[in-house]
């Protein structure tokens, strides 16, 4: 039997703390489904979903995680455009990934924001997800969160090598590249 992870995020933007979560899941799956939230589960507004999910591949293209393959889905887009004016919740995403994948052992991959327990008991139905999926917890190794990297593109000049380099402690190369080609997070928003 396949083993998959599956890890959703806002990813707003994909982060080096991101990949540090991929990597230490990567021993533990022959698969990783990367699933970008369609709407943000608790009011924040972030990019539009196509910005995201573009930003999210140029994250995972060059990723190499070994013996593990990684991918990108849109289920939640697609979950959300079937029932616009309902909620996607990662209970409905892991059914439906758990019957699109009947063969695999399908476990929930959590990095450790969500794992604080006050944020985790606001996931819509998160004690049956704990009771039916296997969770994998990853360790804060990487302190590289999405809130500083939009806090740092909105508040410095990054016209100077101080602003570059502090966006490189954040980010991977392509997404710092496409970030600064497409003028993201330089206004702020809710």
């Amino acid at each position: 039997m396949t083993d998959i992870g599956v890890f959703g995020s806002v990813f707003d933007p994909p982060t080096l703390g991101h990949l540090d979560v991929l990597e230490q899941a990567a021993g533990h799956f022959d698969h990783i489904i990367l699933v970008p939230s369609a709407a943000h589960a608790f009011s924040k507004q972030p990019l539009p979903f196509e910005q995201r999910l573009d930003l999210l591949r140029c994250f995972a293209k060059p990723i190499s995680l070994p013996g593990c393959t990684l991918d990108v889905s849109e289920i939640e887009n697609a979950l959300l455009n079937q029932h616009p004016n309902k909620p996607v919740y990662t209970f409905d995403v892991l059914v439906v990934l758990e019957s699109m994948h009947p063969d695999a052992n399908l476990s929930f991959i959590r990095g450790p924001d969500n794992a604080v327990p006050e944020t985790w008991r606001r996931f819509y139905r998160h004690a049956e997800i704990e009771a039916r999926w296997p969770l994998f917890t990853a360790d804060e190794r990487v302190t590289a969160r999405s809130s500083q990297v939009r806090q740092l593109l909105q508040e410095t000049a990054l016209d100077d090598n101080n602003g570059l380099h502090e966006l490189d402690t954040l980010v991977t190369p392509e997404v710092r590249d496409r970030i600064l080609a497409q003028g993201l997070y330089r206004t702020s928003r809710q």
